[in-house]
């Protein structure tokens, strides 16, 4: 069903070429020029009406406009005859066409994209690795005394464990940050992890 949607989209971008199709009657080159030309004689003489320019530059642009129609009128060239109407017909039918066939089956090159078993396969690994991650530094932290400078690594090794795991900085993983930020020493490594992860979790 998704491909007779596409087909009747294509269709209807392509209208305006069939309003071109089905345009007035079309004109040669001097048949334009005369149109025009007398259209602009008519302008000056509205706005010569409606005092819009004076005498004297009426009768110069007059002359001017007139000159030109005399030169357009001797053009001698054919009349077109409407053959590119056939090509355009082609166009409205061929475009929309082809851009359909290229979404039908088999019609596009086969380049295989991840399966998205694979996929989830290798994110749930990562995630097993980080669970076995936090469960170690967990139990290390469980035997390690508190307010030491051992406590503060391990515990800002665990808050971001525990905020790459869930994708973000939980309550837990920043108590952990600011824990381990109070007694870390002033050039510790992890100082500077500690205090980043709390500026990132303030409103």
């Amino acid at each position: 069903m998704i491909f007779l949607y596409m087909l009747g989209l294509s269709l209807v971008l392509m209208t305006p070429l069939a309003f071109a199709y089905r345009g007035g009657r079309t004109r040669d080159r001097r048949g334009a020029a005369l149109a025009l030309h007398r259209a602009q004689l008519d302008e000056l003489t509205r706005d010569l009406a409606d005092q819009r320019i004076a005498a004297p530059e009426y009768a110069a642009a007059r002359l001017e406009v007139e000159r030109r129609l005399l030169t357009a009128d001797s053009l001698k060239e054919r009349a077109l005859d409407g053959n590119a109407r056939f090509l355009l017909i082609v166009t409205i039918i061929a475009i929309p066409l082809a851009a359909f066939a290229l979404y039908l089956p088999g019609s596009t090159p086969d380049v295989p994209s991840e399966p998205h078993a694979q996929w989830l396969a290798q994110q749930q690994a990562a995630n097993a690795q980080l669970d076995r991650l936090i469960a170690l530094l967990r139990g290390r932290l469980a035997g390690e005394p508190t307010n030491t400078v051992d406590a503060s690594q391990g515990e800002a090794y665990l808050a971001e464990a525990l905020a790459e795991r869930a994708g973000t900085i939980t309550p837990e993983a920043l108590a952990l940050f600011k824990q381990s930020i109070a007694n870390a020493p002033a050039n510790a490594s992890w100082r500077s992890l500690d205090a980043q992860r709390i500026a990132q979790a303030q409103p």
